[in-house]
């Protein structure tokens, strides 16, 4: 089993949006993938009790399930929502237990400033240090043509952690959360420029 993390400490950076679309590649993909919605506002858990039945199916894990308990369930991946404001031991415990660690922000001085100082503890755990833990950014809502996807661009090339995404702001990620659904659930005709999107995402998880 694989433990995927998606944590920033900033609210509203992406986290839930992240989160729900890795589960829903993986299980597009066939593979039996569990959602663990940590975050109080169990923003994963409506968007679960949304989905249609007869899409790909994606478990749920009750908040604070352990590593070992997940992985007696047999799951391929186990994904984490983690909520705002994860710091001290309960950070530490979550990344003790993942394998992949995805950190969005969004283009904003607020997330700049915040995502530093989550990355400034992340980077102090001895899994981190010596590389037993892959971490990644990922930038969300993004419309390259302005000025603040440029200094975010700017800020994000200053970490040791590589940036491998940029996902665009779009109406479809708002319909997707409306109707408990993920990209990897849609036609081509409205998925295709997103999952262009997401393919350095994917293959950097496998």
């Amino acid at each position: 089993m694989h433990t995927l993390l998606v944590a920033n400490a900033k609210g509203g950076s992406g986290k839930t949006t992240l989160a729900t679309h890795a589960a829903g590649f993986f299980a597009s993909r066939r593979q039996r993938v569990a959602l663990q919605d940590e975050d109080p506002q169990r923003s994963a858990s409506s968007w679960l009790a949304r989905r249609p039945p007869l899409f790909p199916k994606i478990e749920t894990l009750k908040p604070g399930t352990g590593r070992r308990e997940a992985k007696e369930q047999e799951f391929n991946w186990r994904i984490i929502d983690s909520p705002a404001g994860l710091h001290g031991e309960r950070l530490r415990d979550l990344v003790k237990q993942a394998d992949n660690l995805l950190v969005p922000l969004s283009p904003s001085a607020f997330d700049m400033e915040a995502t530093q100082t989550f990355l400034d503890a992340v980077t102090e755990y001895k899994a981190v240090r010596e590389q037993k833990l892959a971490v990644a950014l990922v930038a969300m809502r993004v419309d390259a043509r302005t000025r603040s996807a440029q200094e975010l661009d700017e800020f994000l090339y200053g970490f040791e952690f590589p940036l491998i995404a940029h996902l665009r702001e779009t109406q479809v990620y708002v319909h997707c959360a409306r109707d408990g659904l993920t990209l990897f659930d849609l036609p081509p005709s409205r998925g295709k420029q997103d999952w262009e999107q997401w393919l350095p995402i994917t293959k950097w998880l496998k």
